[in-house]
């Protein structure tokens, strides 16, 4: 049997190639599981945690061993001994050449696809590269289950140990170079990837006052003449729930004063969704209309949103920041819905500018939060969001309305005065969050405390808004960043803008060299698109690469 066993060359490679196999697959179908429920009912068997980068760093130990292969069978035939058809005890039954020869171009795929939507393209190839791993997961288990079946316990002598004898000098110092040049070509393309892969987003430089031109607007509309000359960047996001495939492209521009930074964003979402939650009056009371908020997952009832993540790291997995899996804290609560915590686990603080198209759009604001530090569990609190944590703030807020939340029946902490007030929402268009004359914000003070009473004026059908402003905006660190969106002809447009040093721990300072991520929400509470490579921002004056 040790005559038949494998060179040193290629143990060495077909293992390196098993195990990044491996590592690639099982990280891959953790990150898919984000979007395919039927890969969430196996999650035990995955890994859990920061798999992101651990994803591109197996996909970049495949590349390397896929070309070192390559040069290894064009070279091979110098040494006889290597040629596995010599080995006539050995020889492979047609069948198993044909599915060895099979997973050739599985693996093609995956690369292919997968190197593809590292680099952002356009094109809808994420469920190519999941087939693509569905078709090597067969492969592996055809290959070594058939190997196995055949050869038995001898067949893992064959691929772990080199066969015996000595070695020339030659083919030692083709060894020890074939090693050398997989751990130069590793390293480097790490590197590459890790370092240098960002997208770069120049930040156009505009005067802090200029009387020739009106000052910035923050009004959705970036109507001015300074946006003109912004240089636009458009990304492929996608893995969010409602759009078209799951993906919309955002595009993005960026101006600064000197003192301040502002960030214009548009994307495709064919409806504008502005119904959140609605209560619903049933023939048993008040009810929550939901379709997975029970889960914190909800994907119909929601309003459309948009989150800016700003980092002095770009790292992949947002800076670092993003934890896949049900529990990926094994001293922490598990997640409802199965998808992951963002949080921050070597003490960093990353900037979160989330805006919400009802609860902050009509305060012109985006919610100012930030991801940090696993949080501590408080008691009797349902949801447990880790690192995920909102600024602080002085006064002004929104609230849902309702006393305490249950799936089945509610009880609304404030009515109308007038079921006329509520005509305007009850019609199919305002339904969908359609209609222009359709507000889904209450204000506190239009309503009245809830009352069994006046209750009884309300029939059964009536819709009404579940958010309620108790003051018109946030003040405040929570109150950092301005933003105001408007929805037209398909797109969101949206203008963000804040101080680039604000002087909060909380934030991060905008610089050059800063990173951002974007994510788009289509009536999603969770489920947002994502793009892998970081943004990072190129201020005037600053190293261009």
């Amino acid at each position: 049997m040790a005559t038949d066993r494998k060179s040193l060359r290629w143990i060495l490679l077909h293992g390196a190639a098993a195990i990044a196999v491996l590592c690639s697959l099982l990280t891959g179908l953790r990150i898919a599981s984000l979007t395919r429920p039927e890969i969430a009912r196996f999650e035990e068997l995955l890994p859990q945690g920061q798999v992101v980068g651990l994803h591109i760093l197996s996909a970049l130990g495949i590349t390397v061993v896929a070309a070192l292969y390559l040069a290894y069978r064009l070279f091979a035939s110098r040494d006889a001994s290597a040629n596995t058809s010599s080995l006539s005890g050995w020889r492979w039954p047609g069948w198993h050449r044909a599915i060895i020869r099979a997973g050739y171009p599985a693996l093609l795929l995956s690369l292919i696809s997968g190197w593809l939507l590292f680099g952002g393209t356009g094109w809808h190839l994420r469920d190519w590269h999941y087939l693509g791993a569905l078709a090597i997961l067969l492969y592996l288990a055809l290959h070594a289950g058939l190997y196995l079946a055949r050869w038995g316990r001898q067949s893992l002598l064959r691929i772990c140990l080199p066969r015996g004898g000595r070695r020339s000098v030659p083919l030692l110092l083709t060894g020890g170079g074939l090693l050398a040049l997989t751990l130069l070509l590793f390293t480097g393309g790490w590197l590459a990837t890790h370092n240098q892969s960002q997208i770069l987003l120049p930040v156009t430089q505009i005067p802090l006052l200029d009387p020739q031109q009106p000052p910035i607007e923050i009004d959705g509309y970036a109507s001015e003449p300074q946006w003109r000359d912004a240089v636009p960047v458009t990304l492929h996001t996608d893995g969010g729930a409602n759009f078209d495939n799951g993906a919309t492209e955002v595009t993005l521009r960026a101006l600064t004063n000197g003192e301040e930074f502002f960030l214009s964003a548009r994307w495709r979402d064919a409806t504008r969704s502005l119904v959140h939650l609605p209560l619903l009056k049933t023939e048993h009371g008040w009810q929550v209309q939901q379709q997975g908020f029970h889960n914190f997952d909800e994907t119909r009832h929601y309003e459309d949103k948009f989150a800016v993540m700003l980092s002095a790291s770009c790292a992949f997995g947002a800076a670092g920041t993003a934890h896949l899996g049900r529990k990926p804290l094994s001293n922490r609560p598990a997640n409802w819905h199965g998808k992951g915590y963002h949080y921050s686990s070597d003490g960093q603080l990353h900037d979160l500018w989330h805006w919400k198209a009802v609860r902050t759009n009509d305060m012109y604001l985006a919610d100012d939060n930030f991801i940090g530090p696993p949080d501590q569990v408080r008691p009797g609190e349902r949801r447990y969001t880790a690192g995920y944590q909102q600024d602080g703030k002085e006064s002004g807020a929104y609230v849902m309305n309702w006393q305490w939340y249950k799936p089945t029946i509610i009880i609304p902490k404030r009515l109308p005065k007038d079921p006329v007030q509520l005509a305007a929402l009850q019609d199919q268009g305002s339904a969908l969050g359609n209609s222009s004359q359709a507000e889904w914000v209450i204000p506190w003070f239009d309503y009245q405390p809830y009352s069994p009473e006046q209750d009884a004026h309300f029939p059964q059908g009536t819709r009404m808004p579940s958010v309620m402003y108790n003051s018109n905006r946030f003040e405040g660190d929570r109150a950092d960043v301005r933003a105001r969106g408007e929805w037209k002809d398909g797109y969101w447009h949206l203008e963000m803008a804040r101080k680039r040093v604000t002087g909060s721990p909380l934030d991060v300072p905008i610089a050059d060299g800063t990173c951002l991520w974007v994510s788009a929400f289509d009536r999603s509470q969770v489920a947002h698109t994502r793009h892998t490579r970081a943004v990072r921002l190129q201020f005037p004056g600053g190293p261009r690469s």
